[in-house]
């Protein structure tokens, strides 16, 4: 629900890339179209010897297009700077004291932390320490933390986390925020399955004979991130969080209402359906890959045997999805950057125009392109005009730029918005955590069993990635 009181938007680790690239382009962006409470401050922690125009400047020198804007002076009234370590108990006494002599009145508090992933705990345990997380009654003003992936490294840790943070705050005060649910096409998908009556009948098993998604990448270790990637791959990095909150709002049955607890009710139960992989062949399974040259990469072990692409063929062990394979791909270096869902359809048990085994014969499917061009593209067979029986296939297309003549907002943006009306929808719970940490770990434990497979940069993996798909089960999607 939506608040009037003015909120202090308080980021950890201000001065990193993530809040000059995303964070603070979407605050202007719900500041100008009148999507945030007035009064809203924009306060920088960090350590950079900066006061408030200090951080001005900074913000004004990396943030880009935002400045360009005629309310960006505006907006920089708001916006504030704390100079200090986090270190110490006394730092955060500090922290408290600058936020309350900043604050025009009672306000709620957002803390974004976009600080290094070990630092989650030791700030939120100082936060609390200070009273910085204290709210007074039901009614009374909100204190919230945001969190970035990853959230733990495995099941084991991710667990622990989940009950050192929540024995310091609430479930409701706790925001795992992954950018991924806040794409359009991603948030559509439960509109497109649940409000039509068209499609709503076909998503389960009867119908559908298989479902692909893939997240793609264009990059590789730009940015330094050589040295952090190699510790992770692209089952950590990618598949763990990114691709299983899409197959999970892909696959969840109909909540009962639209609110936060409803819906995350509906995805865990698909990620507890989840078929381990434990006792299963891995090399049917699983396919993993790294791109030539990745052992060079700055920060990159010479001998590593880190994936940069991950495949998997994965089920659903429940009524709606028994026997279906969900095909989970991602990768880095890959020809283009793109996210997609494609529901292929199974064919009729009797056709007229072929048998139902021949290989070229799946003509009915629906894909979901969730970046960058956002929109849902349907697939069919005609009949091309003239004399004899010519088949042809065709399209149906729909593009959010072109129908709505709008720009998308940005995934941070409607995050954003979300935390500080206190709306959890889109983030994600702490069984959710830990329901994708236990797949997730099958998965990397059994990896482990398969050939690591060099592939070259621009191309769509190696080749063995398709061996995942059965003999007329078709073949990867390419952007």
């Amino acid at each position: 629900m939506a608040t009037a009181i003015p909120t202090q938007v308080v980021i950890f680790g201000a001065s990193g890339d993530l809040t000059a690239r995303k964070l603070v382009p979407a605050l202007f962006s719900a500041f100008h179209q009148g999507h945030l409470p007035g009064g809203t401050q924009l306060i920088g922690v960090a350590r950079r010897p900066w006061d408030d125009n200090g951080f001005r400047e900074h913000l004004a020198q990396t943030v880009g297009k935002p400045t360009e804007h005629p309310r960006w002076a505006e907006f920089l009234g708001g916006v504030h700077y704390v100079r200090t370590h986090l270190d110490t108990a006394e730092d955060y006494r500090e922290l408290a004291r600058a936020l309350d002599a900043a604050a025009p009145g009672p306000v709620n508090r957002v803390f974004y932390l976009a600080v290094k992933p070990e630092l989650f705990l030791p700030s939120v345990a100082h936060m609390h320490a200070a009273g910085l997380l204290t709210q007074d009654g039901t009614n009374g003003p909100r204190r919230r933390v945001v969190v970035e992936k990853p959230f733990g490294a495995d099941l084991g840790s991710a667990t622990v986390l989940n009950q050192n943070l929540l024995g310091l705050l609430g479930e409701d005060q706790l925001y795992r925020i992954d950018h991924y649910l806040g794409k359009e096409t991603v948030q559509n998908t439960l509109v497109f399955r649940f409000r039509n009556a068209l499609f709503e009948p076909l998503w389960n098993q009867k119908y559908v004979e298989l479902v692909q998604i893939t997240v793609g990448e264009a990059i590789g270790m730009e940015n330094g991130r050589g040295g952090f990637y190699d510790t992770a791959g692209a089952a950590r990095d990618i598949l763990q969080n990114h691709l299983l909150q899409v197959l999970a709002l892909v696959a969840m049955e109909a909540p009962s209402s639209m609110q936060a607890k409803d819906i995350r009710d509906e995805k865990v139960k698909v990620l507890r359906a989840l078929r381990s992989l434990d006792g299963l062949d891995a090399r049917k399974h699983i396919v993993r890959g790294q791109y030539e040259g990745y052992r060079a990469e700055p920060g990159v072990d010479p001998q590593s045997q880190t994936e940069t692409y991950i495949a998997a063929r994965a089920y659903i062990d429940n009524w709606r999805w028994g026997g279906v394979p969900f095909l989970l791909r991602t990768g880095k270096h890959l020809p283009a950057r793109f996210t997609s869902v494609k529901v292929q359809f199974r064919m009729p048990p009797h056709t007229l125009f072929g048998g139902p085994d021949e290989c070229h014969l799946r003509p009915n499917a629906i894909t979901l392109r969730i970046q960058p061009n956002d929109g849902i593209d349907i697939t069919f067979d005609v009949k091309e005009p003239g004399q004899g029986l010519v088949i042809q296939p065709a399209k149906l297309n729909f593009d959010y730029a072109g129908r709505f003549q709008k720009a998308t907002p940005d995934a941070y943006e409607r995050l954003l918005i979300d935390v500080i009306n206190g709306d959890q929808a889109l983030f994600i719970r702490s069984d959710e955590i830990e329901q994708s940490w236990r797949w997730t770990d099958s998965l990397r434990a059994r990896m482990r069993e398969t050939p690591l497979h060099l592939y070259g940069r621009n191309s769509w993996g190696p080749f063995a990635g398709d061996e995942l798909f059965g003999e007329c089960e078709g073949r990867w999607v390419q952007g």
